[in-house]
């Protein structure tokens, strides 16, 4: 009987405690069940190494001719960052930045040069972070007159030798045509070779170079020069 009596006291004791930690994870006491979801399942913390590349697509087109320095740029992710399995930056994510250089194209073949730099991500749940992160490649759908060199920058190409010498030619024949037409004219016979020889010499022998020009939907990849941590839910 006295068994029996202890036995009950027992049960009655570690009642309370079996309601407070209940093996099928049921909330304690007093405890909100939004409380126990932060528990079970907290924020991840994922952080994209330095170095790390993504493909990218431009929103807003640039032009060597009409850019300047400080123009916003804006392109998205098209492929998500991965770190140990999991996704760290959704495809869709958003890079702004700014043109940080812009020297137009010149005469004597001189290329345009243009350069910028992305300088923050807003990923799609509304995270946005602080980046450095510049082009290292262009996709091979860019326009073929521009490229990139080593150092991320983006330059226009040179026109090929053999094509404005043609232009030359073709321009120095038009010129003796009109010259020819012209001989009558004694005050202008003296002044036209002189004064147009020189203008179509400068055009053709001294052409300008190719501008730099990306359009919307252009295609690239980036590199993060810094880490990046983001927070995830998963």
């Amino acid at each position: 009987m006295r068994k029996s009596f202890l036995a009950v006291l027992a049960i009655i004791a570690l009642a309370p405690a079996a309601q407070a930690e209940s093996p099928y994870g049921l909330p304690p006491s007093g405890q909100a069940p939004s409380d126990v979801a932060r528990q079970i399942s907290p924020e991840k913390i994922l952080t994209v190494p330095a170095q790390t590349k993504a493909a990218v697509q431009l929103l807003s087109g640039i032009h060597s001719q009409v850019s300047h320095v400080g123009d916003p740029i804006r392109a998205q992710l098209l492929q998500p960052v991965y770190v140990n399995g999991r996704v760290a930056l959704p495809r869709g994510s958003l890079l702004d930045g700014r043109i940080t250089r812009v020297r137009p194209a010149g005469r004597l073949r001189r290329p345009a040069e243009l350069s910028l730099r992305f300088e923050q991500i807003t990923l799609p749940d509304g995270q946005d972070r602080p980046i450095t992160a510049v082009l290292t490649a262009l996709d091979a759908l860019a326009p073929p007159s521009v490229r990139l060199d080593s150092e991320g920058q983006l330059k226009g190409t040179k026109p090929i030798f053999w094509k404005w010498i043609a232009g030359g030619l073709v321009g120095l024949g038009a010129l003796a045509g009109v010259q020819t037409q012209l001989a009558s004219a004694a005050a202008l016979g003296a002044t036209l070779p002189l004064g147009g020889g020189a203008l179509l010499a400068y055009a053709f022998f001294w052409p300008r170079g190719s501008d730099v020009h990306l359009p919307p939907d252009t295609r690239f990849h980036i590199r993060l020069h810094q880490p990046l941590t983001v927070r995830v839910a998963w």
